[in-house]
């Protein structure tokens, strides 16, 4: 008898969480398990057609005004979660990729086993939130229910010591780092005069010290560009500090761009400003392309990643002017640049999604 793992994933959205279970699901070849993955038609499309995967489509039964799309989308998944567990026999795993408390208590109603996964540092996260109220009931929630679940699985260590505040048994948690590198890449490219960022325009990444940070670094190096990647709510906000700035000739918003890849070749450097992380994919696919990164010095993954400053820089979160003076010394001293940066490379083999594939299925495999 196959065994059943069920993926819950009910807001599809462009990003790193999307990234990651697709390489999950990609990479996986147990034929032993039959895996489910209940999520948004969104997410149809990127699923390549296999045996071994069932797609069940969140169907919008309801829809409370009052609301955001992705509670809607929470209570209408677990409509469709509750089903297919009535449906299904032993043995059956629910792995939570998202909504996570949603699918808890779909489990503690059906008596299944769930492992849930937390991308991000969930302290902080709460620290910084954009809405408090709905955050402080989310997390009241967290304490209480994380503790049904049977396992949980996050991305850094940093991560795990913060999740870890959540868990009256501490050992329900794991630290597994994403399965995010295909290959550790060899070739070299042409770099030009661009300082690089990726990520959504929402507080959490904190553009507003990277921008002011780049109008004193282009006093003495006017040559250069910033290219913004990503969408969000503070994309008109920031375009109009760009300008009282007197930078916008220099900084460029390109929006959401479905393959990064070239961006990350070009530039010179690559730099994060965010307040916190779950982990940073963005600065593994930097050090894979030899684009030298500054991040911030936020909880919890960009100090892993860049081997607490041995393999980048960092600063402190917030600090528009010691991230100037870091892009000063980094342009100043390129050469010493690329050398941190190829320590940071020799190390990326902990992010390759063929070993990281196998750990995050043999750990989900030991809750049957």
């Amino acid at each position: 008898m196959k065994k059943n793992l069920i993926f819950f994933y009910p807001s599809y959205e462009r990003g790193g969480v999307t990234k990651i279970l697709l390489n999950l699901l990609k990479n996986h070849n147990d034929k032993n398990i039959l895996i489910h993955v209940i999520s948004s038609e969104n997410f149809l499309k990127d699923i390549n057609k296999n045996e071994n995967i069932i797609f069940h489509k969140t169907k919008k039964k309801f829809k409370i005004p009052f609301l955001p799309n992705r509670f809607n989308s929470s209570l209408n998944s677990m409509l469709t979660l509750n089903k297919l567990l009535y449906d299904m026999n032993d043995p059956t795993l629910v792995h939570s990729m998202q909504s996570n408390i949603a699918a808890i208590i779909i489990c503690i109603l059906k008596k299944k086993k769930i492992v849930i996964r937390n991308s991000e540092n969930p302290i902080y996260s709460a620290i910084n939130s954009e809405n408090k109220l709905t955050t402080s009931i989310v997390t009241f929630l967290k304490l209480i229910f994380y503790n049904f679940c049977d396992g949980a699985i996050t991305n850094s260590l940093g991560s795990a010591k913060s999740l870890r505040f959540f868990f009256l048994n501490k050992k329900k948690v794991k630290q597994i780092y994403n399965p995010y590198i295909l290959k550790i890449n060899k070739k070299k490219f042409k770099k030009e005069k661009y300082f690089l960022n990726i990520g959504r325009l929402r507080k959490q990444k904190d553009h507003v010290t990277l921008l002011k940070a780049f109008k004193i670094f282009l006093i003495e190096n006017d040559k250069y560009k910033l290219i913004i990647l990503g969408h969000g709510n503070l994309e008109g906000k920031l375009k109009i500090l760009a300008k009282k700035l007197r930078i916008s000739k220099n900084v460029i918003f390109k929006g959401w761009v479905e393959d990064t890849l070239p961006y990350i070749k070009r530039s010179k450097f690559f730099v994060l400003s965010s307040v916190y992380e779950g982990l940073g994919n963005v600065l593994l696919d930097a050090i894979n392309y030899d684009t030298p990164c500054i991040s911030t010095d936020c909880p919890s993954g960009p100090k892993e990643i860049l081997l607490n400053g041995n393999g980048g820089y960092l600063v402190k979160t917030k600090s528009f002017i010691e991230l100037a003076a870091k892009m000063e010394y980094c342009e100043k001293n390129y050469q010493k640049s690329i050398l941190k940066n190829s320590i940071a490379k020799q190390k990326l083999n902990r992010f390759l999604i063929a070993n990281n594939t196998k750990k995050y299925f043999n750990y989900l495999k030991s809750f049957y």
